[in-house]
């Protein structure tokens, strides 16, 4: 019974550091997320300041499809938003959708730099 605990804590911790490794740095940075927990199948963090919340904290489960299940809870461990199946490529979107109002993301959108690259033909290429 015990080393079959140990192997289900062991494959948490291996499914949490995936989790934490899937979401930008910046948006973990952005929202000043901290206290990671390993849960079953999962992560949990707290998030602070964001322009959604004050504080709150932020459970990421890995569900029987391979997706993501996500669920904000707020100071009063009251859920305030919750998103199934969510791809690991849209995670960090997903999340950021969640705690950031779409002003405060237009605004962030619109202040990134688009760079157009183009092919210059030299002499040599003709």
């Amino acid at each position: 019974m015990n080393n079959e605990k140990q192997q289900l804590m062991q494959e948490s911790l291996k499914i949490a550091k995936t989790i934490q490794s899937q979401i930008h740095k910046t948006v973990l940075m952005s929202s000043a997320a901290r206290n990671y927990k390993v849960i079953p199948n999962g992560l949990m963090f707290n998030i602070s300041n964001t322009s959604k919340y004050k504080y709150a904290t932020v459970k990421i489960v890995l569900n029987g499809l391979d997706y993501y299940d996500i669920t904000i809870f707020n100071v009063r461990k009251k859920i305030v938003d919750t998103k199934k199946d969510i791809d690991c490529f849209q995670l960090s979107q997903i999340l950021e959708s969640m705690w950031e109002t779409e002003k405060i993301l237009d605004m962030w959108h619109r202040k990134i730099p688009n760079f157009i690259i183009k092919t210059i033909k030299t002499k040599e290429s003709v």
